[in-house]
């Protein structure tokens, strides 16, 4: 990444562990600029909101202090599971340079009265638990989030989403996303600039490689008077991987197999 270019990692949400084994594996990986991967509210050493609320844009919002603090060129902005959503705001609104998305396109799509019966399902849970409506804890995973923060679910959305993305966007996909590979694929032709990987486990370590050899590829200005691949466009579309569909071009697989509505 040009001059090292800093890499911004969103956590999924409810991840035990927050953003300390996502850092250390991009380090491992041989990512070149700085790293960082905080560990978002409710999780590991950032204590839990005390207004109960927790929203599926609140990892845009946590990052934004962070990124005004960035000096040079545009991050890499990473975003996983739920947060993947965040990460993709963040893009729309011209705050990363490139994106990378962890099963982070959102789904299942549902209609509106399911999404509702499954937001009710889980707010329900909620207030089942006693740990989850004690007093939000100072460190360490916050209780509501073991029941999720909801997702986004909403296809026409994810659709409208990924046609304004115009920075190029690696999507990782496993068996723990939520999207089946025709709905991914349908959201996936929107991207103008896109590289599909899939992986058999979407952990920190496997993840951390493919993200570092697509940022050599996509991300990095490979030597005087190159094309950046940043200014790619929509001839920058390529796909690996059984989830790319159609109109992803033909570069073979190198893998095994959460808004407002």
């Amino acid at each position: 990444m040009t001059g090292g270019r800093e890499i911004v990692v969103l956590h999924d949400a409810g991840d035990a562990d927050g953003g300390v084994p996502w850092g250390a594996a991009l380090v491992a990986a041989g990512w070149p600029g700085a790293v960082h991967a905080p560990d978002l509210p409710g999780h590991g050493a950032t204590a839990a909101p005390t207004d109960g609320a927790y929203e599926l844009v609140d990892a845009a919002l946590h990052a934004l202090p962070l990124l005004s603090t960035l000096h040079g060129d545009l991050p890499v902005v990473l975003g996983v599971g739920a947060n993947g959503w965040a990460a993709q705001l963040l893009a729309i609104g011209g705050r990363a340079a490139a994106l990378v998305l962890v099963d982070g396109l959102g789904g299942p799509w549902l209609e509106p009265a399911q999404a509702i019966a499954t937001d009710r399902t889980r707010l329900r849970a909620i207030l089942d638990d006693p740990a989850a409506v004690a007093g939000p804890p100072a460190s360490g995973l916050d209780p509501r989030l073991v029941h999720g923060i909801g997702a986004q679910t909403s296809r026409d959305l994810a659709v409208r989403a990924a046609a304004a993305i115009t920075v190029p966007t690696l999507v990782v996909s496993s068996p723990a996303g939520a999207l089946a590979d025709a709905d991914r694929s349908d959201v996936l032709c929107h991207l103008s600039d896109r590289t599909a990987v899939d992986v058999a486990d979407r952990g920190p370590a496997g993840v951390a490689v493919e993200v570092v050899r697509w940022a050599q590829e996509r991300v990095e200005v490979p030597g005087p008077g190159a094309r950046s691949p940043l200014s790619a466009g929509a001839d920058g579309g390529r796909a690996r991987g059984p989830g790319a569909g159609p109109d992803d071009g033909a570069a073979p697989g190198r893998g095994g197999a959460g808004a407002g509505r």
